[in-house]
Protein backbone atom coordinates (compact mmCIF):
# COMPACT_ATOMS: atom_id res chain seq x y z
CA UNK A 1 0.00 0.00 0.00
CA UNK A 2 1.32 3.09 -0.47
CA UNK A 3 2.30 5.79 1.65
CA UNK A 4 -0.85 8.22 2.25
CA UNK A 5 -0.27 12.02 0.74
CA UNK A 6 0.74 14.45 2.64
CA UNK A 7 -2.16 17.09 3.27
CA UNK A 8 -0.70 20.65 1.50
CA UNK A 9 -0.31 22.64 5.39
CA UNK A 10 1.94 19.89 6.48
CA UNK A 11 4.16 19.77 3.24
CA UNK A 12 4.56 23.14 3.62
CA UNK A 13 5.43 23.45 7.15
CA UNK A 14 7.59 20.30 7.14
CA UNK A 15 9.53 21.26 3.90
CA UNK A 16 8.49 18.40 1.81
CA UNK A 17 6.95 20.68 -0.93
CA UNK A 18 10.40 22.45 -0.98
CA UNK A 19 12.66 19.98 -1.02
CA UNK A 20 10.44 18.20 -3.82
CA UNK A 21 8.33 20.82 -5.49
CA UNK A 22 7.41 18.85 -8.15
CA UNK A 23 5.63 16.24 -6.32
CA UNK A 24 3.46 19.12 -4.87
CA UNK A 25 3.16 21.25 -7.50
CA UNK A 26 -0.65 19.76 -8.31
CA UNK A 27 -1.23 19.80 -4.76
CA UNK A 28 -4.01 22.10 -4.05
CA UNK A 29 -5.24 22.93 -0.49
CA UNK A 30 -9.08 21.84 0.24
CA UNK A 31 -11.61 24.56 0.15
CA UNK A 32 -13.53 25.26 3.12
CA UNK A 33 -11.22 24.61 5.72
CA UNK A 34 -10.96 26.54 8.62
CA UNK A 35 -8.42 27.00 11.27
CA UNK A 36 -8.94 24.74 14.22
CA UNK A 37 -10.04 26.89 16.75
CA UNK A 38 -10.68 26.28 20.45
CA UNK A 39 -11.42 22.77 21.83
CA UNK A 40 -14.88 21.57 22.41
CA UNK A 41 -16.48 23.60 25.66
CA UNK A 42 -17.54 20.02 27.30
CA UNK A 43 -13.95 19.15 27.28
CA UNK A 44 -12.57 18.51 31.22
CA UNK A 45 -9.68 21.34 31.97
CA UNK A 46 -7.04 18.99 30.93
CA UNK A 47 -8.64 17.89 28.19
CA UNK A 48 -8.97 21.00 26.95
CA UNK A 49 -4.61 22.00 28.06
CA UNK A 50 -3.47 18.93 25.55
CA UNK A 51 -5.34 20.82 22.83
CA UNK A 52 -3.83 23.43 23.00
CA UNK A 53 -0.89 21.34 23.32
CA UNK A 54 -1.46 19.36 20.20
CA UNK A 55 -2.43 22.99 18.38
CA UNK A 56 1.02 24.67 19.40
CA UNK A 57 3.28 21.17 18.19
CA UNK A 58 1.61 20.46 14.88
CA UNK A 59 0.41 24.11 12.92
CA UNK A 60 -1.01 21.68 10.14
CA UNK A 61 -4.12 20.84 11.40
CA UNK A 62 -7.22 22.50 10.53
CA UNK A 63 -11.38 22.17 11.13
CA UNK A 64 -11.59 18.88 9.61
CA UNK A 65 -9.30 17.50 12.25
CA UNK A 66 -11.51 18.54 15.46
CA UNK A 67 -13.12 15.15 16.41
CA UNK A 68 -10.21 12.69 16.13
CA UNK A 69 -8.07 15.28 17.57
CA UNK A 70 -10.74 15.29 20.68
CA UNK A 71 -10.27 11.99 20.73
CA UNK A 72 -6.56 12.22 21.14
CA UNK A 73 -6.79 14.67 24.01
CA UNK A 74 -9.14 12.12 26.03
CA UNK A 75 -6.91 9.04 24.74
CA UNK A 76 -3.63 11.19 25.37
CA UNK A 77 -5.56 12.32 29.11
CA UNK A 78 -6.60 8.88 30.03
CA UNK A 79 -3.29 7.85 29.72
CA UNK A 80 -2.77 8.46 33.43
CA UNK A 81 -5.55 6.52 34.58
CA UNK A 82 -5.60 2.70 35.55
CA UNK A 83 -7.70 1.50 32.82
CA UNK A 84 -5.45 2.31 29.76
CA UNK A 85 -5.13 -1.17 28.36
CA UNK A 86 -3.32 -1.96 25.23
CA UNK A 87 -6.57 -1.42 22.80
CA UNK A 88 -6.66 2.34 24.04
CA UNK A 89 -2.86 2.67 23.57
CA UNK A 90 -3.05 0.58 19.67
CA UNK A 91 -6.20 3.17 19.40
CA UNK A 92 -3.78 6.63 20.74
CA UNK A 93 -0.97 5.03 18.88
CA UNK A 94 -3.46 5.31 15.39
CA UNK A 95 -4.64 8.20 15.72
CA UNK A 96 -1.73 10.18 16.42
CA UNK A 97 -0.14 8.42 13.39
CA UNK A 98 -3.33 10.27 11.03
CA UNK A 99 -2.47 13.56 13.04
CA UNK A 100 1.05 13.16 11.58
CA UNK A 101 2.69 13.10 15.43
CA UNK A 102 4.36 10.46 16.09
CA UNK A 103 8.24 9.61 16.39
CA UNK A 104 8.14 8.50 12.73
CA UNK A 105 6.79 11.39 11.73
CA UNK A 106 9.08 13.22 13.32
CA UNK A 107 12.07 11.69 11.88
CA UNK A 108 10.38 12.37 8.54
CA UNK A 109 10.38 15.84 8.95
CA UNK A 110 13.63 17.03 10.70
CA UNK A 111 16.20 13.83 8.88
CA UNK A 112 16.67 11.91 12.11
CA UNK A 113 20.34 12.61 12.30
CA UNK A 114 22.73 14.60 13.59
CA UNK A 115 24.49 17.89 11.90
CA UNK A 116 27.47 16.77 13.13
CA UNK A 117 27.66 13.34 11.29
CA UNK A 118 30.69 12.65 9.24
CA UNK A 119 28.88 11.63 5.71
CA UNK A 120 32.15 10.54 3.94
CA UNK A 121 29.64 8.84 1.55
CA UNK A 122 27.54 11.75 0.85
CA UNK A 123 29.70 14.52 0.11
Amino acid sequence: MPAPRLPVAKAAVTGAAAKNPGRHAARKKPKGTRVIGEPYTKMPAEEQAQWHEFVRDLPWLNSSHRVILRMACKLTVDMDGDEFGVSKAQALSSILSKLGATPADESKVFGGGDDDEDDEFFN
